[in-house]
Order: C-alpha cells, then structure tokens, then sequence
C-alpha cells in the first residue's frame, strides 16, 4: 500500500535492505564526485556528476544546481533507505517508491520505474533538475510544493542519488562507464541496476550498427556484380566464359537473399527497441496519471485501521465507450495482505472464469493483486464498482462511471484494384482481391455503401487516384473518422539518388493508365502517398498493400533497371510518419507478393481476409484487431509461399485498433445491418 509505482505493468516493488542513516539533518547536501578517473577529470562524453543526499524529513524538492537541456540525457543512481509513518511500521522504503523529479516549469514526477534504483532518460524540458522524496505517495504539487509538509517530521533516513549527464547518447560509452561505477562498488545495487538498463539497450545499438553496416557491405557487393555484369554485357562474347557470368548472377541472387535477411533483422531490432522506449514512456506516463487520482487515498493519517487501496488504471472516469466490453485494469494493496477482490456493473456481480487468481486460496494473502478483467457494459450509464476485502473482511471500494453509447464517428475506405494494365503485364486476381475487400467492408462491418470507394481497371487512373485521396477523402474524413485505403495491382522502382530509404530507388503504385517507360509522370510515387496521408485529418489510418517494389520477376511488380529495392524500416517509417497511420505490406525486403490460382486471390489478400472473418480473432471476442490480423497473416503466408513472402507491419496509434467485427452465429442479415458499424477504438 505504501508505492503507487507498483502500479505498472507488473513491476513488483523491491524493498533494498540498505541501512537508515538516523539523525540526519533535514538540509540538503550537494557535493560534485569527481571520482572518476585517475587523472580526476571526467571523460569527454561525460559533463558532469553529482551526489545530492535527500533527508527524509526534509519536505520539498532539493535544488542538485545541474541544468538540463530538452532531450538531454542523464541517468540517476539512488541507494539509501527511509522509516516513514513509523506508527503503522513502514521501514527501509527505497527511492523506487517515493523519489520525484522537476526540471524547469516541467510538473513532478516519479523518477525511478519500480523494482529499479536506477534509470538513465533523455530530459523533457529545460531548466534546473530538481529531485526530492514524495513522503506517503503523496508526490509534489505542479510547482515542487509538498503537498503535506507535516508529514516528514518523523522520517528517519535518506537517499542518496548519483545524477550524471551525458555528453553522449552512445549506449556503448554509457554502458562502459557505469561498468567502471560498478567493478569499483559491486555492492551499490544502483551502480548494477543502471549498468543492466544501459546494457540492454548498448545490446540494441551495437546489433542494429551491426547489422547496418552488413547491409551496406552487401549493397556494395551487389552494386559491384551489377556493374561488372553491364561491362561484360557489352563486351564480345568470347571475352568472358559462360560459366563465370551465370556464376556471378547466382551470387547476386544469393546476395540479394542475404540482404533481404538483413534488412528484416534491422527492422525487427528498431521495432523492438521503439517498443522498449515505449514501454518506458508509458510507465512514466501511467505513473503520474495514477498518482494525481490516487493522492488522497494513500496513507490516510488516522489511528483507525488502513482499509485496502484500489487503483484503477483504465478506462478513465466518464470515459465514452462504443463496443460492448471494456478491459478494466488497476491493482488493490494492502500491508497486511488482501483476501478477494470483487467487481460488478450496475449492482450486478461480474462473472469470473476460475476467479483468474482474485480470491485467495491456501491461506496466502498477497499485498498486492493486480486485475485486467474483461467487463460486459449495459447502453448508456454504467457503473463499475471494485471492492477489495483484506484478511479481516475490512473492505474499501473504487467506482467508475464509463457510457456506452453508438458509434458517433464515420469509416472512409478507398478500395483499388486493377488487373489490366494497357502497358504491364497482366494480373489475374487483383481486381478479385478489391471486390472481395469491399464486400467485406459492406457487408460484415457494416460501412455504409456510399462511405466506401471502389476503384477498379480504368476507374483508377492516375488523375483519378489524386483526385480521390488527396481532394475527397481529405474533404470527407474529420480527425475523430477512420481511414481505410487497400490497394492490389502493380508497385514498381526507378533509379533516384535522392531516395531516402538508402537503396536508391523510389518505390511506385501503378495506377492503370502507367507507363513502365515513365513511371515520374505516369505512376504515384510513395513520397506523394507519404504527404497525401499527413494531409488527411484522420489520426487513424490503415493502408493495405498487395503489391511490391522488389523488381524480380512474376508477381506484382514491375522490374526496372535490374535493380532490387529495399523495403527497409526507413522506408516504412517514411509510409507511416504522422500521427495513426498503419501500414500493413504483402511482402517484405526483395520479395515478390505472389497471387494463386488456388486461392483465386493475391495469397496476402486471401490470408487477410481469412483471418478477419474470425480465424485470426485469438482473443475470441468478435473483435479482430490490426495486431491480431497482423499475426495471422505474417503465419500462413510465408507457410503458403514456401517462405518466400513476409508481410510487414509498421506504423502506432493510440490505443486498440479495430479492423473486423465477426457476427454472432445465426445473425440475421437484416439485424446486422441495424446494428452499429465497425468499431475501432
């Protein structure tokens, strides 16, 4: 009950068993560490350290004189303990649960992510770094101010936090420098849990400079063959044996194999480290959300009994819901441990499946229980009440009120589809694939007719395509509607130095009227993709594309100079930059997005389909998310091309991202089309 950080995502709290230092003044010390290296100075990348000691009697921000720059890096290294509320026996509290930092005009709040005493973080203002102990969970007010000054008088203890700011944002100097903190005092718990934070992320940097590099050694390799093939092509034929040009194609081939590996690796490395900063942020952000609710429910100054604390992450009071369930998340806490927790809507109890760990069995009473439970919600004005009981039976109660009401936003769709190009080659199911995709919308989701474009052969000529994306939709579709565009046809390249993505190509969708031969006055090049989604209000977009830019032969692409593009991350990033959009692609690095006569699909489109008709509902709740479409196409696809195709996925939104609805078994047709439209939030 002491530590509202506990709160967060299943981070426990970790009580280090350091020794108090009693007695201590409530006047601040600061004093400049220049332990560092033998000669006395810092490194270069290092611009300065300091240790500030943080009585626990002393109510405030402590000033440390260390002025930071927006998106500075530093880190904070905290060791110590603090007796706080000694009458109801709370001891050895460390910095995780209760330390808080300022900087500048900046609000307060929690410094360490729980379990840690240690975090390195780039600064999210400018000023003076300002830190100090936010006694009973408390914190700070927005201007540093204690909230309760009385209650420190009786604290016993302080924290001692190292704050070092970085020259650097290299995880390998940063990393290497925390390694020597730590050989020199493998004691001090913050000097190891610093050094595992920065070497996690020292792993990420050094695998993706790696793997960075290996795609430029290829690229290289390749553009050296290439170049030296040209040559032999117009040299005489006795010039140069048979043998060694097929044998300096299959290089090539194996080449481009290589690099198609390589590029998906760098992808994979950046998605999972932008996750981990996410992660960090959301903790951060989750953190003083809960503070700022819970401020006056924790440590309650009586001589009466502490009830039980519950915290409720989400959804938020007075929160407006437009599907029939809601995940309801939060933590109830108790020092002397808890017995149940109970939920219920509208005074009714909420059924749960095994109790999921809520009711305590053998006699343990946990401190803590967290809960994610799935609540069903009545129209309108619902209710929801958690009750939590501790070992005595003595119980406190959290209640949220959450609406549901009907869809208020719209869904745009543009649909393209095109098989008979005048100057490519032909395809077989692309116009399939988009008929297909535009009765799903209609029918299953229920998007009005008139809300969804379609667009097949000569309807999607290049005036036509502008016309419909960069004018009508940026017209109909307001910052609150969705935005769903798919396209199954041709992608093409063409040589561009100045192409961003690093392989020098730009990438092109093939409207009908293209030309092979001019695809920069002909086709619609990514770039103006890019700037028609930022142009489009809507912070929810998903662009699904059955077509790729590889160059090989067969599928849907058209091959230009002999050259591979690179589906890269950053080439995706360039997709997707702006706030909401997805990109989900067929294929992958130097891959062909392949159609089948089984199918009598694009196999992408086929799969995709498939699995927003329920098979890739994982969760069984008649919702198919983009994430669960996502996972079921990136399985069956390369299962159903030999592992030649690889659909990617790139791009963030706030929240869940709603793409399927599957209707209950035996739903008339006229009651779906009563009811309300595809959710999405």
């Amino acid at each position: 009950m002491l530590s509202l950080r506990t709160i967060l995502s299943g981070l426990s709290l970790v009580l280090i068993a350091l020794p108090s230092i009693p007695g201590c003044s409530n006047i601040p010390f600061v004093r400049s560490n220049a332990v560092v290296e033998p000669s006395g100075r810092f490194p270069s990348f290092v611009r300065e350290r300091k240790q500030i000691t943080i009585p626990g009697n002393h109510a405030g921000m402590v000033s440390t004189g260390i002025h930071l720059d927006m998106g500075e890096t530093y880190t904070l290294l905290a060791t110590g303990v603090v007796d706080v509320y000694p009458r109801i026996g709370i001891r050895k509290v460390p910095a995780d649960g209760v330390l808080y930092l300022k900087v500048g005009k900046s609000g307060t709040f929690p410094a360490l992510p729980g379990g840690s005493s240690a975090k390195t973080m780039e600064s999210i203002a400018t000023g003076e770094l300002r830190l100090g102990m936010g006694e009973g969970g408390l914190g700070f007010r927005v201007d540093g101010s204690p909230h309760q000054a009385h209650y420190y008088k009786d604290n016993v203890g302080s924290f001692q936090v190292e704050v070092i700011v970085w020259e650097t944002k290299d995880y390998v100097q940063i990393a290497g420098f925390l390694e020597t903190l730590y050989s020199r005092d493998p004691k001090n718990a913050s000097f190891q849990d610093g050094l595992k934070e920065a070497n996690t992320l020292k792993e990420y940097q050094l695998a993706s400079e790696k793997t960075s590099k290996q795609i430029a050694e290829t690229m290289k390799q390749i553009q050296d063959l290439r170049t030296a093939k040209e040559t032999e092509d117009k040299a005489p034929a006795a010039a140069e044996p048979g043998d060694n040009k097929q044998a300096n194609q299959e290089r090539i081939v194996q080449l481009e194999k290589m690099l198609g590996e390589l590029t998906g690796k760098l992808a994979q490395l950046e998605e999972t480290k932008a996750k981990l900063e996410m992660e960090r942020k959301k903790t951060t952000a989750l953190a003083l959300e809960l503070e700022e609710k819970e401020r006056e429910l924790i440590f309650k100054r009586n001589d009466g009994p502490v009830k039980p604390v519950v915290m409720i992450a989400s959804p938020a009071e007075g929160s407006r819901i437009e599907v029939s369930h809601v995940a309801l998340t939060g933590v109830a806490e108790h020092d002397q441990g808890l017995s149940r927790v109970e939920f219920s809507v509208n005074g009714k109890p909420v059924k749960k499946e095994g109790q999921r760990g809520l009711v305590v069995k053998d006699a343990e009473f946990p401190k803590r229980v967290d809960f994610n439970e799935r609540i069903s919600l009545d129209p309108g004005l619902n209710e929801i009440v958690v009750k939590a009981f501790d070992r005595e039976g003595v119980a406190s109660e959290r209640t949220l009120n959450v609406y549901r009401g009907e869809m208020q936003k719209n869904i745009w769709a543009v649909v393209v589809g095109i098989n008979s190009y005048p100057k490519a080659p032909q395809l077989k199911y692309a116009i399939d694939d988009a008929k297909a995709f535009q009765r799903y919308l209609v029918d299953q989701n229920r998007i009005p007719a008139e809300n969804v474009t379609l667009l097949l052969n000569e309807e999607a000529t290049l005036a036509k395509l502008r016309s419909i994306l960069g004018t009508q939709l940026k017209n109909k579709a307001g910052k609150e509607d969705m935005v769903i565009l798919f396209f199954a046809g041709h992608g093409a390249t063409e040589r561009d130095v100045m192409s961003p993505d690093g392989d020098g190509l730009e990438k092109y969708l093939l409207p009908y009227d293209a030309d092979p031969k001019d695809l920069y006055a002909s086709a619609l090049p990514m770039r103006e993709v890019s700037h028609i989604f930022q142009r489009i209000r809507s912070e929810r977009l998903i662009f699904l594309v059955d077509a790729c830019y590889s160059g090989a032969s067969g599928g849907r692409t058209i091959a230009s100079s002999g050259k591979r593009a690179t589906i890269s991350d950053a080439f995706l990033e360039r997709i997707t930059s702006g706030r909401g959009t997805i990109i989900l692609t067929a294929s992958g690095a130097n891959e062909v997005s392949t159609e089948s006569d089984d199918y009598r699909h694009g196999i992408f489109t086929y799969f995709l389909l498939q699995g927003l008709k329920g098979e890739a509902d994982t969760d069984k709740d008649r919702l198919v998310t983009v994430d669960e479409a996502f996972g079921y196409v990136s399985k069956h696809v390369p299962q159903a091309t030999g592992q030649e195709q690889h659909p990617m996925k790139k791009g963030q939104v706030e929240g869940t991202l709603i793409l399927g609805v599957i209707p209950k078994p035996g739903e008339a047709q006229e009651q779906r089309e009563a009811s309300r439209p595809l959710p999405y939030n």
